[in-house]
Formats: structure tokens, sequence, C-alpha cells
């Protein structure tokens, strides 16, 4: 078998965009839970997922997503609660893009106010840059949103009894075959 038919018997299997799926739903849950644990506030984090599906007169529909195939895209909702009896302060949502798993879409972060990390510890506004050398001479060019890993928030204090929701749309990637393989 050819590495393309490897990574198309793979890159379709239902189980394994299952686990994806799983995958980001808990690290998604598992950063925002993390992000509250200093403030020891009660803040409730509630992801959803949603199939974008392009309508025949326009626009799109958002399906609630089981299961997602690659190219998919899929649009989450992230929502932070504060069930607490005091303002939560400072509140950062963060949310994952795993590597090789989804691919985050320009654009469609909400709030626009975003940041985006390429290593998850320093964040900067969109768009990201660096600085390279080209012909021995630095340069700064923009970092392509496909290489962005985590996006944040800053969603300043939070009221008691009252929410705040972000939501970014991601393209469903192909993992590379060496990585599922574990070469």
């Amino acid at each position: 078998m050819t590495n393309s038919t490897n990574n198309r018997a793979i890159s379709t299997d239902p189980l394994l965009m299952r686990w994806l799926t799983v995958l980001l739903f808990w690290t998604v849950l598992l950063t925002g839970t993390k992000a509250f644990a200093a403030d020891s506030q009660a803040v409730d984090v509630r992801l959803q997922a949603f199939q974008v599906v392009a309508q025949n007169k326009g626009g799109d529909k958002l399906v609630p997503a089981t299961e997602a195939n690659p190219g998919d895209t899929i649009e989450y909702q992230v929502t932070y609660q504060n069930n607490g009896k005091s303002a939560a302060k400072g509140v950062a949502a963060t949310l994952p893009v795993p590597e090789g798993a989804m691919v985050y879409l320009d654009g469609s972060a909400a709030p626009k106010a975003v940041q985006a990390s390429l290593d998850g510890k320093q964040f900067s506004p969109l768009p990201l840059t660096r600085e390279v050398m080209r012909n021995g001479r630095r340069t700064v060019e923009p970092v392509p949103p496909e290489q962005y890993r985590f996006l944040r928030w800053e969603l300043g204090d939070l009221a008691p009894g009252k929410a705040a929701t972000v939501t970014s749309r991601m393209r469903v990637g192909i993992p590379p075959l060496n990585r599922l393989a574990g070469s």
C-alpha cells in the first residue's frame, strides 16, 4: 500500500475522527477549568461543537457535531458562566487548536479581540508575526494561521450569574501517517 492510500484510509476512519473530537473536547474543558483554578471561582465551562453547513441560498447553518471528517468546518462555542457569589476576576478563555487535527480558520474568532500562540505560553494579538533571516537580512513575516496552536480571549471580570461566549471555526485536518503509527 502507498502512503497516499494509507493516509486516505486513516483520515476517513470514523473512530479516529471521534477520538480527535473527544480529545479536543477534553482539552478545552481542562484548559478552561485550569484557567480559573487560581481564582477558585465557581466558573463553569461549556463547549459546544457545530458542523458548519453551507446553505443553497447563501449563509451557513450550524448543526450539532457528533462526528467530523477531514475537511469539515466545525464551529466551537465555549461559554464561561460565573455561578459564584462574587465576580470572577481576569477571566481568560483559551481554546486549543490541536496540531494535525484542527486548523484555525483566519478571521472566524469572536470576539475579534483575540490573541494566538504557537506554544501556549506566549500570546500576541492577531495576526502573529515572526522574525526570520532571508538572504542574510532579518525580516518580519506573518505566521500562517494554520500554525496557530491556541487562541485566547481576555474577557475581564465576569459578574455573578453572568456568562461570556467565545467562538472560532476550525477545519478538521488529516493527521500525518507517521504520528499515528508512532514513528
